[in-house]
């Protein structure tokens, strides 16, 4: 779902261009936006170079100064307090969110966030603070960063047989390594295992994902935490009781080791096909109080449930991810696809 709503964003940018965002804004009606990010830097990042665009701080610093000018930013407890007493954001507002809480949260967004006097909220996988396990799918960019650099163990025989096994050829095996699932993320460690590459060792080298310490540093200035699973599976490859497992758990954690009193989720990769019984399940049981997805600019059934946009397609700057998401949100409208429906 995420490639198609890029190769649309990357459709509209030409058409954004030509309307002003006061145009766009007063047509869609919409007050409120939640851009999301993983991570910025301007060195080389391992981990996740190979899986999407990492966006460098001199354009982070542009979106941010983009932003700015159309919306105010609002912290996670105003959020949160208009939502629970189901109240209409009042300005032109956009709450700033991370993904994945990566070190670069603490080394290099939050000083800037600070000086520009914008809060934001950072979503954490439990499984990874403190770097105690990596995500299969920063294993799989390591891995082709790796071999990048290392061709010649594609030709070495016990990696010809593994990738025999798996029934690809050596030629399609970064894709293959791409497209492997939270149900198969074995595989990487097998075939780690073969290259004698150590993950462990690069856990506990680069240290990817932030600490306890830097999480409660950052609290104390003022940013805010929520869950995003346990360890980052497909919800829609996973069944309801698992999926609430990862949420529940996920949050339970999070909120203890924090001393967290509010309780917020995003999910990991996406929310496509979650069932609306998830979502019952999730309110009714207070689960979890707001959650958010990643399918950009669109209304939700559930009203404690909001979609973000993402911030990190292709080169593309704020302006014309905004002004496409904008120009999309209409599109849908006109044919009724702008409200995401669950079975």
């Amino acid at each position: 779902m995420s490639g198609f709503r890029n190769l649309f964003i990357k459709a509209c940018s030409p058409i954004g261009k030509l309307f002003p965002a006061s145009l766009l804004l007063n047509i869609t009606k919409q007050q409120f936006i939640a851009p999301f990010y993983h991570i910025i830097s301007d060195e080389n990042v391992p981990h996740v170079q190979h899986l999407y665009p990492v966006k460098g701080i001199k354009k982070f610093i542009q979106d941010l100064d983009f932003l700015l000018k159309l919306y105010e930013p609002i912290d996670y407890p105003a959020f949160q307090e208009l939502v629970l007493h189901k109240k209409n954001v009042a300005k032109r507002s956009f709450l700033l969110t991370f993904d994945d809480g990566l070190k670069e949260f603490h080394e290099v967004i939050a000083p800037i966030l600070i000086q520009k006097g914008i809060p934001a909220v950072c979503f954490l996988n439990s499984a990874f603070i403190d770097n105690k396990a990596l995500f299969f799918r920063h294993k799989a960019s390591l891995l082709i960063d790796y071999l990048s650099n290392k061709p010649q163990w594609i030709k070495d025989k016990k990696v010809t047989d593994w990738v025999s096994k798996n029934s690809v050829n050596t030629k399609g095996l970064f894709k293959f390594l791409l497209s492997v699932s939270y149900q198969n993320k074995a595989c990487l460690d097998e075939l780690a295992n073969l290259l004698e590459y150590d993950f462990p060792e690069y856990l506990s080298v680069h240290k990817p994902y932030l600490t306890s310490t830097q999480i409660l540093s950052l609290k104390n200035k003022g940013f805010h935490f929520g869950a995003h699973s346990i360890d980052h599976p497909h919800y829609y490859s996973i069944g309801l009781q698992e999926q609430i497992r990862q949420t529940k758990e996920s949050i339970e954690s999070i909120c203890t080791r924090f001393s967290l009193d509010y309780k917020t989720f995003s999910f990991p990769f996406t929310d496509y096909k979650v069932p609306a019984t998830f979502f019952d399940a999730l309110y009714r049981e207070h689960i979890a109080d707001i959650t958010f997805g990643c399918a950009g600019q669109k209304k939700e059934l559930f009203p404690n449930h909001y979609q973000r946009i993402s911030f990190e397609v292709d080169t593309l700057s704020a302006q014309e991810i905004h002004h496409s998401e904008l120009i999309g949100f209409i599109f849908k409208s006109l044919i009724g696809k702008n409200t995401i429906k669950r079975k």
